[in-house]
Order: structure tokens, then sequence, then C-alpha cells
């Protein structure tokens, strides 16, 4: 056989062999889902929502939407890590989507978790202070009340603290620092990227009329130098994060051409792309995240990475710190329930570790909750209602110290239905509900279901279903258990 043909032979060969190569490996399972994110919480028609932020993207929408990366071979028949992604300023709820910014498939490659991409307009993901209306919008209060429940409802989110992790650049840097302060109990890692992470500083008084789009600081914060303002700077909520895994990157002003061409002055795009500003930009933010990481090793947080790197304000950077920081690992341990913790806030309504809390009226002081055991103690002013991590309740007037009961206050509805035969594998269908954090009742989540040697976990929708072959006629005891609920149990007949 001829050089000539023998190279027309095995060419063939190896595109054959490649072609069936490529149909039995399997495509990446990766699946971007976009789901309806309106909510009475938010009204999109007075926020800021970016238009098309490349030439390539389209219009947005016009209303709240989020995006969800599910893993490959994500099954609802398997529990996951959930990572809160949040987008800067004038960006949007499909940037980190973006093959051309965020490129979330590629940069989070091999990530077994359901990432969250939520929009935040340019709103600062806070409860906009308007005159102490503290809403429209309330921005925590839609990541809180409806971002997190809508996607532990619709997908299969692992409960535990360690596996959920929240992270965000720029704009949402700052989302980052006060959505993990605000909720410690349930987010085990933050990572902020490049991150506001002060709105009191004069440079951030100043940035802050570009960054929200032309929303006068006050509408957002009060007066700089009030208390609501103060209840949501990351550099004075130290103590909230002292437990948290804190993962902080961030660029230091200097240029680097290496990563990004533009951060070059001689480069033509220096100039046309802004990477002047940025670059100045980028050094401010620097310095606030010295003062948040500071405040909160101060705070006692033994767990902080903090990588300084040269470098702008921009993707080029974002994206390979937060490969970083996936390959540090977001959901390394952390306590799941600390038995002694410190929570400041300038909220009406949230969530303390395992303690609900709701002000009425609203508070006019940053309020101090400090837990020590069973103790519970709160200072500032106002009236609260508390519903601890047992479901008891009570009203007090701050300050106050009480010390909390040491049994659970609430108990668990059970529903069962199949019929159990001796001999004969059947399924059991249980759902459990009872009163959540404040006090609603609501299907309940991760409570332990244990009959005839087995135990499963309820579901987020408070369903559980067991399998079981009786040996024996009689009876058999369903119990459910639940920590913070007392245990229920179910007596099931078995017939012939």
């Amino acid at each position: 056989m001829g050089k000539r043909k023998l190279g027309r032979v095995l060419s063939f060969f190896a595109c054959a062999v490649g072609a069936l190569l490529a149909f039995a490996a399997p495509a990446s399972a990766q699946k971007l889902v976009t789901i309806d994110g309106s909510s009475g919480y938010v009204d999109p028609s007075n926020q800021n929502l970016a238009g098309p932020v490349h030439p390539g993207m389209g219009p947005h929408p016009g209303k709240l939407m989020i995006n969800v990366l599910l893993p490959d071979g994500y099954t609802p028949k398997k529990r996951y890590p959930l990572l809160l992604l949040y987008h800067g300023s004038g960006e949007r709820f499909d940037s980190w989507a973006d093959p051309l910014l965020g490129d979330i498939r590629k940069t989070a490659r091999g990530l077994n978790a359901v990432i969250v991409m939520p929009e935040g307009a340019q709103g600062f993901y806070t409860d906009w202070w308007n005159d102490g209306r503290r809403s429209d919008p309330a921005w925590e209060d839609y990541v809180r009340e409806f971002v997190l429940p809508t996607v532990q409802r619709r997908f299969s989110i692992r409960p535990e603290r360690r596996y959920h992790a929240v992270a965000g650049f720029s704009m949402g840097g700052y989302g980052t620092w006060l959505t993990a302060a605000q909720l410690p109990g349930f987010f085990g890692t933050a990572v902020p990227l490049s991150a506001f992470a002060s709105i009191r500083t004069a440079e951030s008084l100043v940035a802050f009329q570009t960054a929200s789009g032309g929303v006068p600081y006050e509408t957002v914060y009060g007066p700089s130098t009030g208390f609501y303002a103060a209840g949501h700077d990351p550099t004075a909520l130290g103590p909230n994060l002292a437990h948290t895994n804190l993962d902080v990157y961030t660029g230091d002003g200097q240029p680097d051409p290496a990563v990004r061409p533009q951060n070059d002055p001689l480069h033509p795009g220096y100039a046309t792309d802004g990477d002047a500003i940025s670059l100045l930009l980028e050094s401010f933010l620097k310095l606030q995240n010295d003062s948040a990481v500071q405040e909160a090793r101060d705070a006692g947080n033994r767990s902080v990475d903090y990588t300084v790197h040269k470098g702008s304000h921009d993707w080029e950077f974002w994206r390979p710190d937060l490969r970083s920081a996936i390959a540090r690992g977001l959901f390394r341990p952390t306590p799941e329930a600390p038995s002694s913790w410190r929570y400041e806030t300038a909220a009406t309504e949230g969530q303390a570790w395992d303690v609900h809390f709701e002000f009425d009226p609203a508070p006019t002081a940053v309020a101090t909750f400090e837990r020590s055991g069973r103790r519970l103690e709160a200072s500032g002013n106002g009236t609260v209602t508390i519903h601890d991590g047992n479901g008891c309740r009570f009203t007090a007037d701050l300050p106050f110290s009480r010390v909390l009961p040491a049994r659970p206050c609430r108990g668990l509805k059970v529903r069962v239905s199949g019929k159990l035969r001796r001999g004969k594998a059947k399924k059991v269908k249980v759902t459990v509900k009872g009163p959540n954090a404040a006090g609603v009742a609501q299907p309940v989540d991760a409570a332990r279901v244990k009959i005839a040697g087995r135990s499963v976990l309820t579901d987020f929708a408070g369903r559980a279903t067991v399998k079981i072959r009786p040996k024996r006629r009689g009876k058999l005891t369903l119990k459910v258990v639940k920590k913070g609920y007392r245990t229920a149990a179910r007596k099931l007949a078995v017939r012939r």
C-alpha cells in the first residue's frame, strides 16, 4: 500500500475513532435554568435593570429573573451544596453565565453544587431606608424570604450550613459580606471578590452615586453617620462573621497587563476601557477589605483567607479568584451551631443563628444579640419578639437577659399513608409539618423519619418515603425526630 493511500486510511480511521469516542463520551450535563424571580419584595419598575452588557447580549426581560446552573448529572434523588452568586453594579442576573463575562460553566466546572444567580439591579442587596420605610425595594427580604426558599423548594439542596456558600464581586461582593453577616446560621462560607466592604468611607460616598445608578445615598442607607448605615457596614459587623469561613480576594490597584493587557498605560484600551479609573477603584476597595478582614479577625475568626493581588476591577480577575476559592473548598467544615455568638443588626426582622427576631415598631438603633449557652442577652432599644431554636416565643423590651427553655415548645404534625402487610414490601409516605423559625406552620425539612430499622430525611417539602417489609403482624412505631421539636410517634398496623 502506497504512503499516500496509507495516510488516507489512517486519517479515516482516526476520524472514525474520534467520532465514536465523541458519541460514547457523555457531554457536559451542566444545565442552565432560568426561573421567574418576581415577588412583592422588589418592584422592578423602580429599579435600574441593566441593558446588554456587551453587544452580544439581548435586552433585559424587564422583570426579576434567577439563573440556576445545575451540576453534571443533577438528580432530585440526591442533595447538593448551594452557591449563591451575586453580580455587581451595571451587570445583571445572566452576567455570570455569559461566556464573555463570568463564563460560569467553565469557571465553576467540576463544582458539584447548585449555583444560584439572582437579579440584583443596582440595589446593593439592601432593604432601602426610604425615610424609614425600609422597603420598596426590600432586597434583603427578597433574598431571605423569596430567593432561598424558592430554590430550596424547586431544587434538591443540602440542609447543613457547611454546604451553603455566598460569593459575588464589587456591589455583589458587598452583598456577599452583608448576606453572610445577616444569615450566619445559613451560610458557612463567604467569598467577597473586589468587594465594596464599607458604605461609609469618603470614597464610598463618592463612588456610590455611580454604582447605584444615580439613586441618592440617603435613599438607600439614610445618613452615613446614622444607625441604619452602621448596621449595613461590613466593617462594623465582624462579630456576626466570627464563625464563618471567609475567603476574601481583592486587587491592589497595581497594573497586571499579563492578565489584562488594558492595565498597561501604553495599551490603546487603557483610556477607552476605563482601566485607569478601574485600578484606582480597586486600590480604594483594597483598603476597605483590609478593614473588614481585620474586623472579623478581631471578633475571633480564625478561618479567614485573604488574597491580595495586582489588577483592576474587571472580570479577568474575578473569574480566576472564584476558581481559586472553589479549589480551596467552598464547602469545607465550619461550626454548624456554635453555643456562643454575637450578632448585630439594624434590621426590623431577621435570623440570628437559630433565633428569629422581629421588632415592632422598627428599631431606631443597632441592636446586639449575644448568646452563651441557653442565655440570650440583647442591647439597644425597642420591643422585639423572639422565636428561639426550640420554637419558644417571648416579647421583651431591650435591653434584656433571658435563659431560654431547654425543652422544645413546638411539636410536629405527621401524616402517614401506606398500608402494611406482613412479608410484603411496601412504601410508607410521610409528610411532616411544624412551626418554622418565625412561628409559621410549614413543611419541615431534614426531619429524620425512623421505622423498622430504616431511617430517611424529609425533603424541603417535608416529605419522605420509606420502603419496608414487615416480618410479623402487630404494630410498628414510626418516629420523627428534628432538633428543636418534640419527637413525634405514630403506631402503624401490620396486617396479614
